[in-house]
């Protein structure tokens, strides 16, 4: 091999293999000091890509499975609310049946006294039942209907029809009202009319009878209702009657919270939880006043009783349902957190035995190279004995 001075072959190989063992040494003691085998998209691009997206969907599956639990506690509130409710219309049905083999009024007025009281619990918790700020049982919990009424047609003889158009809502319970006129109905001595509102019911009874062709107005739960014609059943002739509405009538049945189950969007990934109004006596059917003041009433009162712990037997029954598919929802979310987890994790993060294997080889190897280094400079130096 020729001396020369202008160029060492030997120490630009011992730098090179210097450099790349230092480079690798210190792309280890990163992977060491991190736990990451990707700290950077350029250590793996794939990889990266695929770990970040699979980061991606696990944040979400957490916070679903945040929601579940939250919808969980939601549904174990609202059962446990009804639960109480229920309790007391069973003592009610115990009252009910002692009132209808009463001998005395005194002993009438004890048990109708506690009934009231009770009554007045069960409004109670159906007022204040609610989790995090929501009432659950009282009907503000469920979906309202947002809409503008129109009038389809105009009938004689019978009762127009009335449509509610609009999507639901879980939020609002907005009605526009207009003013509707040309909508007519047939009205009989004695009929009553009856506005509801979803939880309160406004009624009125026609009880008087104006003179043919007179002005009659009754108001009823803030509607106004104009009869300006012949009430039928005060002649022979069936007349008709005029109705000037100033809003819109609407049952509000309850409907459902919706909370986000899944990481993606879509129904597939969501969970409704349905509430309704009917947890109030009123709600539930229960008269009140004065039930059990006689053993007639009493009867009356027992089937009504029989009917409303129907209703929250049924429901129970939903709620049951629904926190056992919520548990059912719950799990298998924490398997899929699981094994998200488990692929960002093999994809990701490093392997320390092996690092440390990499680390300690690539330091013997940079340390190695450093003295090879010195030692290719030094051989320069023999060009110096041809000069002596």
């Amino acid at each position: 091999m020729a001396l020369s001075v202008q160029t060492n072959n030997a120490a630009v190989t011992a730098l090179k293999h210097l450099n790349t063992n230092s480079m690798n040494m210190n792309k280890s003691l990163e992977r060491l000091s991190s736990g990451f085998r990707i700290n950077s998209a350029a250590d793996d691009a794939a990889g990266f890509a695929i770990s970040s997206k699979l980061d991606s969907q696990n944040v979400r599956l957490k916070a679903a499975a945040l929601n579940a639990t939250q919808a969980q506690a939601m549904v174990k509130t609202a059962d446990a609310g009804v639960n109480e409710i229920q309790n007391m219309v069973v003592r009610l049905q115990s009252l009910a049946t002692q009132a209808m083999s009463a001998n005395n009024g005194g002993e009438l007025a004890s048990l109708d006294a506690e009934r009231g009281k009770l009554e007045s619990a069960i409004n109670k918790i159906a007022a204040n039942t609610e989790y995090n700020g929501t009432k659950l049982l009282n009907g503000s919990a469920g979906t309202a209907i947002t809409g503008v009424s129109t009038v389809d047609d105009t009938t004689t003889n019978g009762i127009s029809s009335i449509a509610v158009n609009g999507a639901a809502s879980n939020t609002a319970f907005t009605i526009t009202y207009l003013d509707q006129t040309g909508v007519t109905n047939t009205f009989q001595a004695g009929d009553a009319i009856q506005i509801f509102d979803g939880t309160t019911t406004s009624a009125v009874t026609i009880a008087t009878l104006p003179a043919d062709q007179a002005t009659q107005t009754v108001s009823v739960g803030g509607f106004d209702i104009t009869i300006n014609s012949s009430i039928v059943g005060k002649t022979t002739g069936a007349g008709t009657g005029s109705v000037a509405s100033t809003g819109t009538l609407v049952t509000d049945t309850g409907a459902s919270s919706v909370f986000q189950v899944g990481a993606a969007t879509g129904v597939d990934n969501q969970v409704s939880v349905a509430f309704s109004n009917s947890y109030t006596t009123a709600g539930l059917g229960i008269s009140g006043t004065n039930a059990l003041t006689s053993v007639g009433g009493a009867t009356a009162y027992a089937g009504e009783l029989a009917n409303a712990l129907s209703s929250l037997v049924t429901k129970r029954a939903d709620l049951g349902a629904t926190q056992n598919q919520l548990s059912f929802v719950a799990a298998n979310l924490a398997t899929s957190i699981e094994q998200a987890t488990a692929s960002v994790s093999s994809i990701r993060d490093a392997d320390m035995a092996a690092e440390m294997a990499n680390f300690t080889k690539n330091q013997i190897l940079t340390q190695a190279g450093t003295s090879m280094l010195a030692q290719a400079n030094q051989a320069a130096q023999n060009v110096l004995s041809l000069f002596r």
